[in-house]
């Protein structure tokens, strides 16, 4: 390699900016900025050209048209041209060869830059315009030469790298594979002395402030963890110890899904995948790249997406799709190829958060709603209410109780899996509380009628059942599954005095809802429900001289997205 070779030379290689930098069909590339202001008065600064001293070589000429301010909106337009005029060519583009020599030095250097896996990632997509990009690479290196009639007229190089978050370390590869182009293409065209290719990449050693963005390699996970050899060494393939693919292919639990895999093509997507979370890879959008870059993909046989790659898919020692399981112990098997890479914990949580996204597109549909992504915890909390219970006027009916609406807000996951309520109320004699709650869709679910009275009515009548307190201290949660019963509140207390979950020291405070002979059966009754809407929490008082006060509520819903109930 030739040894003045600059870090710089990236600008030369283009490879970054230049695929935006010359549009399809350009001529000349004009950016405008527009301001509007107020009327005023019309200032014109004149035009300023400025040409170069005559020289051996053709001259260029740079012409820059400042602001021109008009009453309303005043345009600033700005257009750089440089041009080598005439058709003779200057030496050092004879050296390379003239033009058809800097298009197969461009050539060259681009082909190497696609051979390379430590930048190629830039340029390896779909969206990329080859023809374009080359197209610029020659009127910048051209026009540098002193190509007769070569007009560089794509975008300048801080514009066209802006957004790409090119590192130092990018800069140099580039760099570094341009200077092996220069060298090569050297030894079939020597009239090119070291001096010339000196005075190329000298030329374009102040560019690399507008290219860089990552100065310090650090800016994204894809920098951090190493860029695209690092990432396709940790995705690795059966055989290759330590990575993602062989850990998979060692694991009893999921290596029956991957008895057939093509590890070549499956290391390329992932590699791709994981190189796309902040990184120049566009996943799904492959090209025909160069032997041996990237293989097992093409144009006409892209990467497919999660969803696509997984339908169907079945484990060969039992026929069963992919479940949560599986899918934990990819995410295992991932996190431990990750630890054998001394890859930080930050990058890691980065990497398994765009992993936990895509589990709804991998795991069977019985299984999406188990997805970090397909469910939410929902939690609607109201306190100080001071709901006061009217004594003894329950009589079965709805008007006849006190209620407090508790609204939940509309969401994509929006099913009910399972629900859970806190109640802290102040209430003596327990035996004539009944507790309901009532959904959006008006479905009514008793979560406590009367407990230590057999009511044969949910009507309100009967005496006294348990005669415990109830305090806004100790409040209780009505969730099914608890080991104790509503029908035994207060069921071992002595007195009217003591007060339930305190004096009898239970704890959790958690009661399975009773109906008794009010309507539902448990929170079971509300799954697969919308659980956006109104819900209504309600509270009555049965036989005299026992009011109480609603001090606090606490609903929680446990929200899915897909329908439990298909």
């Amino acid at each position: 390699m030739h040894t003045h070779y600059l870090r710089p030379t990236l600008a030369l290689v283009g490879g970054f900016g230049l695929l935006a930098a010359c549009p399809p069909n350009s001529g000349t590339t004009t950016e405008t900025d527009t301001d509007t202001t107020g009327p005023g008065t019309s200032t014109t600064e004149e035009t300023t050209a400025t040409t170069q001293p005559p020289t051996t070589d053709p001259p260029t000429t740079t012409t820059t048209t400042g602001p021109t301010t008009t009453e309303g909106p005043t345009t600033t337009t700005t257009t750089t041209t440089t041009t080598t005029t005439g058709d003779m060519d200057a030496a050092l583009c004879v050296a390379l060869g003239g033009k058809d020599g800097v298009a197969e030095l461009v050539g060259a250097a681009v082909n190497g830059v696609l051979l390379d896996d430590k930048i190629n990632a830039y340029f390896l997509n779909s969206d990329v315009d080859g023809g374009n990009l080359g197209a610029c690479l020659n009127k910048q290196l051209g026009a540098l030469a002193g190509c007769g009639g070569v007009e560089y007229d794509c975008l300048d190089m801080k514009a066209a790298h802006a957004g790409l978050g090119i590192s130092a370390l990018d800069f140099a590869d580039f760099a570094a594979d341009f200077s092996t182009a220069l060298d090569a293409h050297q030894a079939s065209h020597p009239d090119l002395t070291d001096a010339d290719k000196d005075a190329i990449l000298s030329a374009l050693a102040a560019m690399e402030v507008d290219i860089v963005e990552d100065p310090e390699n650090n800016q994204t996970v894809y920098q951090r963890v190493g860029r695209k050899p690092a990432i396709r060494a940790l995705i690795g393939a059966s055989g290759e110890m330590g990575s993602f693919l062989d850990n998979v292919a060692l694991n009893p639990a999921i290596n029956g899904f991957f008895g057939a895999a093509d590890y070549a093509r499956l290391n390329t997507c992932l590699t791709r995948q994981v190189g796309g979370i902040d990184g120049p890879s566009k996943y799904g959008a492959e090209v025909d790249a160069p032997a041996p870059a990237d293989p097992g993909v093409s144009a006409a046989d892209p990467c497919k997406s999660m969803a696509e790659s997984h339908e169907g898919l079945t484990d060969s020692k039992d026929d069963m799709g992919i479940d949560i399981t599986d899918f934990g112990a990819l995410v295992g098997d991932l996190v431990t190829a990750m630890n054998t890479a001394m890859i930080a914990q930050p990058d890691q949580d980065a990497i398994l958060a765009a992993l936990g996204a895509m589990c709804e597109d991998i795991v069977v549909l019985e299984a999406k709603n188990d997805c970090p992504t397909a469910q939410k915890l929902e939690v609607v909390e109201l306190t100080a209410i001071g709901g006061m219970v009217v004594d003894e006027i329950y009589n079965g009916a709805l008007d006849t109780m006190t209620c407090v609406e508790l609204v939940v807000p509309d969401d994509p996951v929006n099913f009910v899996r399972d629900i859970q309520l806190t109640l802290g109320i102040t209430h003596n004699w327990v035996g004539d509380v009944t507790v309901k709650l009532i959904s959006p869709e008006d479905k009514i679910l008793t979560l406590v009628s009367r407990p230590g009275l057999v009511d044969m009515n949910d009507d309100g009548g009967g005496c006294c059942g348990d005669s415990a307190n109830l305090s806004k201290d100790f409040p209780i949660t009505f969730k099914d599954g608890a080991a104790n019963t509503a029908e035994d509140l207060g069921k071992s207390l002595a007195n009217t005095n003591q007060v339930i979950c305190k004096d009898d020291m239970i704890d959790p405070c958690e009661w399975a809802p009773n109906p008794g002979s009010g309507p539902g059966m448990n929170f079971g009754d509300f799954f697969g429900d919308t659980a956006a809407g109104s819900w209504r929490l309600c509270v009555a008082d049965s036989n005299i001289n026992d009011a109480g006060v609603i001090d606090a509520i606490k609903l929680v819903i446990d929200r899915v997205k897909y329908d439990p109930m298909p």
